[in-house]
């Protein structure tokens, strides 16, 4: 996974962070005047990689990468 403005997504994996809440919390994410907190994601059959998700947001949170991005 890339932390660079050509990031392409997260893999899917068999037990992964639900895709929509992930979604959901990125798009909020970009728009947000102060910071939302980051939710306990429901974990999913055919999820998001978690460890990508969690190294995407700490990124996203310490101001690298482009908040703009699309998961």
């Amino acid at each position: 996974m890339s932390a660079s403005p050509e990031f392409r997504g997260f893999d899917l994996v068999r037990r992964g962070y639900d895709r929509e809440q992930v979604d959901h919390y990125l798009r909020a994410l970009s728009g947000a005047v102060s910071l939302p907190p980051v939710p306990a994601f429901q974990i999913r059959w055919r999820g998001y990689d978690r460890e990508q998700v969690d190294a995407r947001i700490a990124d996203l949170l310490r101001g690298g990468g482009n908040r703009g991005g699309r998961a």
